[in-house]
């Protein structure tokens, strides 16, 4: 077997485990999803600025907008019982965030999380308290955007009490974050951020088209976004074409390429490309804990999973050599 063949199942072995399908110059008016809760799978986590120590966070970030009574409601949806550290996230954080937002430093923000990380491996899970209230923003695409900004084992809780798109919540994360002794790299936030926002219009612009779903476009996102890292993994120097024709195989291979615009995979390309300048799927790579590859495949390989058990232990055998 080749050797980007070896990485690129590897990476895509990772990416089979996980328990679900994983998730802009987002200047949005903070606009239904259904309720969700989907899980993606990556190895790295937050780590203090003073040490390589994985933090250990379980906090919220609420809108500055909110009531006392919309803060009570808030935090009821959250899930918080008991004291937890509540941090406020603002226009200045925004502004902080996403640059290229649009936003000001007297900004209302209404959407709100609670992060909780989670034991090494165990990816991200995304769970829309409030549907109703988060309009335009869904769980994958959430999830796809905090694997891009670095954001990893954690378990992510959005609520607003009022109808409004979700923007400010993947802001509240990152300030959780920095609030708790950790590093935001502004550079991937800034790609999440303009990840998150393409995928919303591009779901927006399809939502009555015959054939196209959230779910796909984000599965296919993840996809593309694996088949990139392996090929980085192998040495390859991607060039524009390598990358379109990347996004146009995973969009064929989740059935919706036909339903998507040639500017719409222009859009994901470009994105693609500017994830590429960013050195992110070298992260990607250093990301994958690949020394437990084996150990989470068979622990998986029950029911569905034991149909493909036979092929990963022979993937894995051939790489090490066992």
């Amino acid at each position: 077997m080749k050797r980007n063949q070896k990485n690129m199942a590897l990476i895509m072995a990772m990416l089979l485990i996980s328990t679900g399908v994983s998730g802009g110059v987002a200047a949005f008016a903070e606009e239904s999803s259904t309720v969700e809760s989907t899980t993606v799978n990556s190895s790295s986590t937050a780590t203090s600025s003073s040490s390589e120590e994985e933090l250990k966070i379980n906090a919220v970030a609420l809108g500055n907008a909110l009531t006392t009574e919309q803060k009570d409601y808030t935090l009821k949806e959250l899930g918080i019982k008991g004291e937890t550290p509540i941090y406020t996230t603002t226009g200045q954080d925004l502004m902080s965030f996403i640059p290229d937002g649009g936003f000001t430093a007297d900004w209302a923000v209404y959407s709100s999380v609670r992060m909780e990380t989670q034991k090494k491996g165990s990816g991200i899970t995304v769970d829309i308290a409030t549907p109703k209230n988060i309009t335009k923003i869904t769980s994958a695409q959430y999830q796809n955007a905090a694997v891009t900004a670095g954001i990893t084992d954690a378990k992510l809780t959005v609520a607003s009490a009022v109808p409004i798109d979700g923007s400010g919540a993947l802001a509240g994360v990152y300030k959780i974050v920095e609030e708790s002794g950790g590093i935001i790299n502004r550079d991937r936030v800034e790609v999440a951020q303009d990840e998150m926002g393409v995928l919303s219009k591009i779901t927006e612009e399809n939502k009555d088209k015959d054939g196209y779903s959230d779910e796909a476009l984000n599965a296919a996102q993840e996809q593309a976004k694996t088949e990139l890292a392996a090929k980085t993994a192998d040495g390859q120097n991607l060039t524009q074409k390598d990358i379109q024709e990347t996004v146009e195989n995973a969009l064929k291979s989740q059935g919706i390429q036909d339903v998507m615009t040639s500017a719409q995979v222009n859009e994901l390309t470009s994105l693609m490309t500017s994830m590429k300048d960013k050195n992110i799927f070298e992260d990607f790579v250093n990301q994958l804990d690949l020394s437990k590859a084996k150990d989470q495949i068979q622990e998986k390989s029950k029911g569905l999973w034991a149909s493909i058990k036979g092929f990963f232990s022979g993937l894995w055998d051939s790489v090490t050599g066992k």
